[in-house]
């Protein structure tokens, strides 16, 4: 996923093979001793939500499937679990990624989000189509 301009990158953070986000030196890391619970070597991470999680390769099959491998327990425990995030494959946890940035009248892959003028809802907006609707409740 190099290329920059694919709406992806708004939903999470991907890692490359250099520059700021380099795949290789995150792995060498969450395969090492360096982290609390040492990942297997059939788990490759490529993606983030920034907050210390991961979506990681399983390559115990082919083609590989994925599976979300949260911050609160250990890789084992949540490829243990049967109610852990998984995905048959990159193109359906793609798609499940770019769903909520996906306009539901015309398509486009732009949606935005911010705040109803009277700052009660968060609003998805579509700037292909203008379409508008209200997700969340805006605690303050």
């Amino acid at each position: 996923m190099t290329d920059t301009s694919d709406p992806i990158h708004r939903a999470c953070d991907f890692y490359a093979l250099s520059g700021e986000r380099d795949i290789v030196v995150l792995n060498k890391r969450l395969h090492s001793q360096e982290v609390w619970s040492r990942w297997p070597d059939f788990l490759v991470a490529f993606a983030s939500n920034g907050c210390g999680d991961y979506f990681a390769y399983d390559t115990r099959q082919s083609p590989a499937s994925i599976i979300y491998i949260g911050p609160d327990g250990t890789p084992e425990e949540q490829l243990a679990d049967p109610e852990a995030l998984r995905y048959d494959s990159f193109d359906e946890w793609y798609e499940s990624q770019m769903e909520r940035y996906t306009c539901s009248r015309c398509g486009s892959r732009e949606v935005r989000f911010e705040a109803s003028k009277d700052r009660q809802w968060l609003l998805r907006v579509c700037p292909a189509c203008g379409f508008q609707e209200q997700t969340d409740a805006i605690d303050l």
